[in-house]
């Protein structure tokens, strides 16, 4: 299958952001399901890129959005936590990045604007999990080794989009009191929602740079296979 590039600017707030919306060129009938593909804390490099093509070709409008603004990468680890400190001490700073880039979704050609999902990788994950908290039209998020914690932002009392989380059971960044704490929001807001945990993995576990065992951040093939097999099966039963 053919897959076109297309990149985007939009404004989230005030912030200029440069993402880029995969398309694909043949086999389609009629406007086409979005999801919005969040990168990590490092922005969307080439890592996002071919996941989004992937996304593509298997029938999706796939749009790799950009939460920093700029389309700036980040490509030295020291930088990890001065680049997510602002995003972590401003939830909202977040929820607005990826509130923007949900409303450029739908300006998009041949795009069903009634069929949106998001998914998202670590720091990914947490936004498109924002996103949905916030009560956003959005049919299906999927987090992959995301941040599950919570936020302290104005949520409706019960939220209608369907969660899928693929989780390290082994993360030691979002250890099993963070998880049974998501447990117990997402069945406060009535959610539908799964958490897929798999054995003897860790943080960053779809990355294939990703070795830092020290750190608590090892890819793991196995993992990287069966949750993205998983993620398909949901966006194909809820978009």
């Amino acid at each position: 299958m053919t897959i076109a590039a297309t990149t985007i600017e939009y404004l989230a707030g005030d912030t200029l952001c440069r993402g880029e919306y995969y398309t694909p060129t043949s086999g389609a009938d009629g406007p086409l399901p979005v999801v919005l593909v969040c990168h990590a804390w490092d922005g969307l490099n080439d890592e996002v890129r071919d996941k989004s093509r992937k996304l593509a070709a298997a029938g999706y409008i796939a749009f790799a959005i950009d939460i920093h603004g700029g389309g700036k990468v980040i490509t030295d680890f020291s930088e990890l936590m001065p680049t997510l400190a602002p995003y972590l001490d401003d939830r909202a700073l977040l929820l607005g990045r990826i509130a923007g880039a949900f409303a450029a979704a739908h300006t998009i050609p041949d795009v069903d604007t009634s069929r949106i999902g998001a998914m998202g990788y670590c720091f990914g994950g947490m936004a498109v999990l924002d996103l949905a908290r916030s009560g956003a039209n959005v049919k299906g998020v999927v987090s992959f080794h995301g941040s599950l914690d919570g936020n302290q932002l104005d949520s409706p009392a019960t939220l209608h989009s369907k969660i899928l989380v693929l989780h390290g059971e082994d993360d030691p960044l979002v250890p099993p009191k963070t998880v049974a704490l998501f447990k117990s929001e997402m069945n406060a807001k009535q959610v539908d929602w799964q958490l897929h945990a798999y054995s003897h993995t860790v943080h960053a576990f779809t990355r294939p740079g990703a070795n830092n065992p020290s750190f608590g951040a090892v890819y793991n093939a196995s993992a990287d296979r069966r949750s993205w097999r998983s993620m398909l099966n949901f966006f194909e039963e809820v978009l």
